[in-house]
């Protein structure tokens, strides 16, 4: 098996999310949102501010499905 993944220096946000360690899932978004479209995929919503960025595994397969559509055309 091969482990795969990108550095990400955050910044560090001023605020607490309701859940603490999820902090740094949220950081990550929002730096590489900074270069380009970044979602958040998360099975807990409520534990996120309500942004379109964060999503439910379900619907970032609905964007992946539209995106792959709309290439298509």
């Amino acid at each position: 098996m091969t482990e795969r993944g990108v550095f990400v220096d955050a910044e560090t946000l001023t605020w607490d999310l309701p859940d603490t360690k999820d902090k740094v899932f949220y950081e990550v978004a929002m730096e590489e949102r900074k270069l380009e479209d970044a979602y958040l995929v998360t099975g807990n919503l409520r534990h996120f501010p309500v942004k379109p960025f964060v999503v439910t595994p379900r619907q970032m397969l609905d964007i992946i499905i539209e995106d792959a559509q709309e290439g298509n055309n």
